[in-house]
């Protein structure tokens, strides 16, 4: 401000030019700031942690473990460690019975494995069709409980108070429509015996080809979560599938939005580490439709700024390099649509100044427009698909953070059937 002062006293130099001047400055810093942030979020730090993971080649996985047939009796058998499976169901009918017989297929031993199915309100078939597939002789060994709760409380309310009464050390929480591969809990088993370990994330993979515009995101994100897992802590899991230590546990408070993430994220801030494992995998059976996705995403979105803020004391540098990747990655996230919005308001400005940013304004307006078209005539292109989901997902980003900001997701979650 004092060079400007001082520019408006020179004879030859007008107050309106100085103004002028100082807008141009601070559109273009504006132009460069956003933009340089928006840059990092989605490729140069993707890149950087993924080199980074490449270097750190001391780190070693557990060793697979050895599948044994059902009939058969191992000594090795007896030092696996006891599990107890949360699964939340509300008006899933069509689902349970393929549940149950993915997990009659688990290679882990049923006297270990404590099997809890939550109905919360069901007013479907949901109960009986447990109940009828649990007798079939396939199913018969589970050790599985029926916990059926008349009132619909909500995920968060069955989850906290079934934790609680878990008399296991490791617990695992699953959805309904997810099912898991063989190994899955052997392997987290044998990830829980280093005792800094606090949580155990699966992968996620889509049955069907439908979702693949969520297909390729959630590739993105995987390799994302492998990097961060190498370097600290992967942030957050999937609710499909993923394993925590109950002493870690502290109840979620009513208005918790993403669970799958607030749960891990207290672990780390306990100063245990959470890990991605890309053999445990979890398939999705259920795609959702249009406007019961739109909503999930929006939710999601609106859990992303309710993190960013719960979570902020996780960009302490006491946290070493976990913190700087939550800042990176997520806590960055709900703001990322707001640089969008001042990148493209500062080219604006900028091309009514100067008809050399004119070529930035366009191309951003090219890019939506785009977007545009594809949502309303979509095309097979690759490129279009995932360049519309991704400005889609930052449009319902935009919107899911102004709705938790100003109160709209206070209630507890409960899933719509």
């Amino acid at each position: 401000m004092l060079i400007l002062d001082s520019l408006v006293t020179l004879p030859f130099i007008d107050t309106f030019s100085v103004q002028l001047t100082a807008s141009l400055l601070a559109a273009l810093f504006c132009l460069v700031f956003f933009g340089s942030v928006i840059i990092y979020h989605h490729f140069i730090y993707p890149v950087l942690i993924g080199a980074l993971a490449r270097r750190k080649r001391h780190l070693r996985l557990p060793a697979a473990p050895v599948l044994y047939p059902k009939e058969e009796h191992h000594e090795s058998e007896l030092g696996w460690p006891k599990v107890t499976l949360l699964i939340p169901v509300y008006n899933e009918g069509a689902l349970v019975a393929e549940k149950i017989r993915n997990l009659a297929l688990l290679d882990y031993p049923s006297d270990r494995l404590c099997i809890f199915f939550l109905f919360d309100g069901c007013t479907d078939n949901s109960v009986k069709v447990a109940q009828r597939t649990l007798e079939e002789d396939f199913c018969c060994h589970l050790n599985c409980q029926l916990h059926i709760d008349p009132v619909n409380r909500g995920k968060l309310a069955q989850l906290n108070r079934a934790i609680d009464r878990a008399n296991t050390e490791i617990v695992a929480l699953s959805d309904l429509s997810a099912l898991l591969t063989v190994d899955s809990l052997k392997i987290a088993a044998q990830w829980f015996k280093q005792k800094q370990i606090g949580s155990v994330c699966a992968t996620y993979r889509f049955l069907s080809d439908a979702q693949m515009q969520e297909q390729s995101y959630w590739q993105y994100q995987c390799a994302i979560k492998q990097a961060e897992s190498h370097l600290g802590s992967t942030l957050g899991a999937h609710g499909a599938f993923y394993l925590i230590r109950k002493s870690l546990f502290k109840p979620l408070p009513e208005d918790t939005i993403n669970d799958d993430f607030i749960l891990p994220c207290e672990i780390i801030r306990q100063g245990y580490r959470v890990v991605y494992e890309p053999r445990i995998v979890a398939v999705e059976l259920e795609n959702s439709p249009l406007k019961q996705d739109f909503k999930r995403r929006l939710r999601i979105s609106a859990g992303n700024m309710q993190q960013s803020l719960w979570f902020s004391d996780l960009i302490c540098p006491s946290y070493g390099i976990t913190g700087w990747m939550f800042f990176s990655c997520k806590w960055l996230r709900p703001f990322i649509p707001w640089c969008f919005i001042g990148c493209f308001l500062s080219s604006l400005w900028l091309s009514l100044i100067s008809v050399w940013f004119t070529p930035f304004l366009i191309l951003q307006c090219l890019v939506y427009c785009l977007v545009a078209l594809q949502q309303v005539s979509p095309s097979q292109n690759n490129i279009l698909i995932k360049l519309h989901y991704l400005i889609s997902g930052h449009i319902i980003g935009f919107l899911g953070g102004i709705y938790y900001l100003r109160g709209d997701y206070k209630r507890p979650w409960k899933k719509v059937a």
